[in-house]
Formats: C-alpha cells, sequence, structure tokens
C-alpha cells in the first residue's frame, strides 16, 4: 500500500469515515452471516471468504482480516493527530499503512518517526519490545510508539532502556475518533 501524505487533520477525518463505511458493511454481512449459516460455516466463511471491505480501498478481504486492519488504521489515525497536536509544524506526515517499509508515521522535516499497533495486550507477539527497539534506532529527534490495548490506561510513559521514546497508550474513545 501506498504511503499517505496528510497535511492536515482534515484527510484524517475522510480515511476515518471510509473505515466507518466499511465497518458498517462488514455489520451488514455479519447479520445476514449469522442469520443463514451454522455457528462453524460462519467462522470459517470469516475468515476464508472475502465477506469483509478493506477499510480506505473500494475492494474485499476476509473479515478477520478487516478487524485488524480497521484498528491499526484507527491507531494510526490518532497517533498522526496526536503527533499534529504535539508539533503543530511537522506536516507534511507520512503515514504507511499495511506493509508498506519504513516508519508507520515519519515527518523527515520535523526529525519525528512513530511505530503503532492495536493489541489485546502490549507485550502480544512482543510487538511493543520490537517497535522500541525500531524507532529507538532511528536518528530522529522525537520517537513515539502509539498503541491501544483495551486493558492499558490512556496516557504517556517510557522505559527506562529507551528513554528517548515515548510510549504513548490511546484510550477507546480517541482510536474510535470520540475525544
Amino acid at each position: 500500500m501506498p504511503t499517505h501524505i496528510l497535511e492536515n487533520t482534515r484527510q484524517i477525518q475522510h480515511l476515518r469515515a471510509s473505515v466507518r463505511e466499511a465497518a458498517e458493511s462488514a455489520a451488514a454481512a455479519m447479520r445476514e452471516l449469522l442469520e443463514n449459516q451454522h455457528p462453524m460455516a460462519a467462522l470459517a466463511r470469516m475468515k476464508f471468504e472475502e465477506l469483509g471491505f478493506h477499510p480506505i480501498e473500494n475492494r474485499r478481504l476476509n473479515l478477520i482480516e478487516q478487524v485488524n486492519q480497521t484498528f491499526t488504521y484507527l491507531v494510526s489515525f490518532a497517533a498522526a493527530e496526536d503527533i499534529f497536536a504535539r508539533h503543530p509544524d511537522s506536516a507534511p506526515l507520512h503515514l504507511n499503512l499495511g506493509t508498506s517499509s519504513g516508519y508507520d508515521l515519519a515527518s523527515p522535516s520535523m526529525g519525528i518517526v512513530a511505530e503503532v499497533f492495536a493489541a489485546v495486550r502490549r507485550t502480544n507477539n512482543r510487538k511493543l519490545a520490537k517497535d522500541v527497539v525500531k524507532v529507538d534506532g532511528a536518528e530522529a529527534q522525537h520517537k513515539y510508539v502509539f498503541f491501544h490495548c483495551p486493558s492499558e490506561a490512556p496516557g504517556v510513559s517510557h522505559l527506562e532502556r529507551f528513554p528517548e521514546v515515548h510510549l504513548i497508550a490511546l484510550s477507546a474513545e480517541v482510536v474510535w475518533g470520540h475525544r
């Protein structure tokens, strides 16, 4: 997926609207599926068939992948909004979604890099540890890891071993765009 160049938060709101539309379409597909399928058949179809919708592209994918991408994208959007708030002159902000190489968010002109993720717990798959090491190694003045885990209290913290990296736990309200 190509890099999105963000100049302002209006662009983020447009991307959020696409994610909401895809979620509404998926919810309709799930309602129909659950009314007409045996539970195991319904789960199999969610995993293996293209019953879902890509969060920001006009194409189908399986529901499981839609769920995963949806929340990663929403955390990315919330992180971009946070960066614009912390660093008003950070535009353009490069947003790499999906399997794009590089940092999830970067503002080359402002020396900002960030990685993002959404997970049940911040220790899942060592994602936090891997992202902290990745941004710590960047030649950047401002280094962030943004994440959303439902059990994690929102706020900013640091790890003793990586004092330059700001860990920012985002609340559901911020991630979903209900500030």
